[in-house]
């Protein structure tokens, strides 16, 4: 069987349009979702106000990433995940546009508002979606994870490079039209017979794990979850400022705090094959613990670190989070009904109502423009020391595999 065969893609599994679409709308969810926090950095000078304002604003789009995830992910269970992706599509599209139509903080506020309200619907319906298609989990899920962090990798690069062309205004606006396209092109493929939904998983595995466990772990997940989010969503959060503040960037305007942001981005996305590598090898929770003890680590370090130093220490700290994801959609898959699985996973990226705003709001309390962005890092590295002692706590990896092995 072939690498692709193995991952979905082709003969056996996923026909390439679900792989394609689903990667797609991965990729485009985050770029329209890390527009704003760029182009903050210009709307700071022409609304006249400060940066921790203007973050603020971005407070309720944040909580509606997690507040829609369950509706989400109970309407693809019931609906089709196909059909709903054409929403994401449509919606983050529309959602993009308004932002840039904008006429002050109030209609900005409200149009980011409906960007988080449709930002909440592709994580649970898109994960449902290529996990049931896929053979080896881990990897299918880190290859539409990876072009998501693609997606996060060029949000600022395009923000900053629309805004020093045209405006910021277009920097909204091209992105959004494209996502649409998009939308339309899916609904034609419908249509057409061209993507096609699948009644139960390409894999056939069954889980193999009693109520009580499963609720367990759902339940210590959430938590561990909730911290990795909050941490993930402060730290994204404060990247472009972080950057901005190494002596001489801001001199060169915009695009350049893009292209650096998105460069180490894109360095850390291979990290998503990591993770899922290992979680489809059994020691998913083992990569999971050092993950977090290396974040820890990192978060600290990067507190001390001065000028450009901050820059690879970046790069590892986005490398470890992306080795984080794949693992925790692979706990989610193995631990939930199949039947139910897009709530389960509209459940978990619930969490991102708590942890997103949090995140958010603990980069406006905690900067500070004489010390920047140390007392954050520190209270990062306390929290993800802290995530690593509650995920010891997980079944070993040893106990899943015997699982496994008794199916």
């Amino acid at each position: 069987m072939s690498a692709l065969a193995r991952l979905g893609i082709g003969a056996g599994g996923a026909p390439r349009t679900v792989i394609f679409f689903a990667a797609a709308a991965h990729f485009l969810h985050h770029v329209l979702l890390s527009l704003y926090l760029t182009l903050v950095l210009t709307l700071s000078d022409e609304w006249r106000m400060s940066y921790g304002d203007l973050i603020a604003l971005w407070t309720l789009g944040a909580l509606l990433v997690g507040l829609g995830a369950p509706l989400a992910g109970w309407l693809s269970d019931r609906w089709g995940e196909a059909r709903v992706m054409t929403v994401v599509f449509l919606g983050l599209g529309m959602a993009s546009v308004l932002c840039g139509l904008a006429q002050g903080p109030a209609s900005m506020s409200a149009a980011l508002a409906v960007l988080g309200a449709f930002g909440a619907l592709y994580h649970p319906v898109g994960n449902s979606w290529v996990v049931k298609h896929a053979l080896e989990r881990g990897k299918a899920v880190a290859l539409a994870g990876i072009a998501g962090s693609f997606g996060v990798a060029a949000g600022p690069v395009v923000a900053g490079a629309l805004n020093d062309a045209i405006d910021w205004r277009w920097a909204f606006i091209l992105p959004g039209l494209i996502t649409i396209a998009f939308g339309i092109a899916l609904v034609a493929l419908m249509r057409a017979g061209q993507v096609p939904e699948r009644d139960g998983d390409a894999s056939g595995e069954v889980p193999a794990h009693t109520a009580r466990e499963r609720r367990n772990v759902i339940a210590l997940l959430a938590l561990t979850m909730t911290l990795t989010l909050i941490a993930a969503t402060a730290f994204a959060t404060a990247l472009p400022k972080l950057v901005e503040d190494i002596g001489g960037v801001s001199n060169d305007g915009l695009i350049v705090v893009g292209l650096i942001v998105g460069t180490i981005y894109l360095l850390a996305s291979g990290a998503q094959f990591v993770g899922g590598h290992y979680a489809d090898r059994g020691h998913a929770r083992r990569t999971y613990l050092i993950s977090f003890v290396l974040l820890g680590a990192t978060f600290a370090v990067a507190a001390l670190a001065g000028n450009w130093m901050v820059l690879p220490l970046a790069v590892a700290v986005m490398f470890l989070f992306e080795a984080i994801a794949p693992i925790e959609t692979v706990f989610v898959a193995r631990y939930a009904p199949a039947a139910r699985r897009g709530l389960f996973f509209g459940v978990r990226y619930a969490i991102a109502i708590v942890g997103g705003p949090v995140g958010v709001w603990l980069v406006a309390a905690l900067y500070d423009p004489s010390a920047r962005f140390a007392w954050l890092l520190y209270t990062l590295a306390a929290g993800a020391l802290f995530t690593a002692a509650l995920s010891l706590a997980l079944p070993r990896d040893r106990e899943v595999l015997a699982l496994g092995a008794g199916k």
